[in-house]
């Protein structure tokens, strides 16, 4: 698994020498800014939960949906 944010991706990483490995990607904007694909997107790290002490991470795992087709 690689975690990046959008600078690390542009700018440090070389994505096409790590296409077998997924991606974590944070960005705390309303959407990805990202052009490039991703698996799980951390979109805060201000979570609040009642029970739990101090803010953290909220993301989304992202997966593909499978289509049956009939014929």
């Amino acid at each position: 698994m690689i975690y990046a944010n959008m600078l690390w991706e542009a700018f440090e990483l070389d994505l096409e020498k790590l296409k077998g490995y997924p991606l974590w990607y944070a960005d705390y904007e309303p959407v990805p800014q990202t052009p490039y694909d991703f698996d799980i997107w951390q979109y805060s790290n201000e979570g609040d939960v009642s029970g739990i002490t101090g803010a953290f991470d909220l993301d989304i795992w992202i997966t593909k949906k499978s289509i049956d087709k009939k014929e």
